[in-house]
């Protein structure tokens, strides 16, 4: 059970930090140059993983902006 509950830990932490990079692509334009792992099936996991962080952002902002908690300033 604690192998279970740590992966699922780690699994949360690297979903937060995809939503990090991809608010600071949003916000800045400055992304992860992939191209520097110079293997092509890394880098076809690192464009995934930045792919899920733009969906976590989008998602997460599509939900505030249709919240009653939220408003835009």
């Amino acid at each position: 059970m604690a192998f279970f509950s740590k992966a699922i830990h780690i699994s949360v932490d690297l979903a937060l930090l995809a939503g990090f990079l991809a608010g600071i692509k949003k916000n800045t334009g400055i992304e992860p140059n992939v191209k520097l792992l110079n293997q092509p099936e890394l880098e076809k996991y690192a464009y995934k993983y930045l792919e899920l962080g733009d969906y976590l952002y989008n998602q997460s902002a599509e939900f505030m902006s249709s919240s009653y908690f939220f408003r835009r300033k």
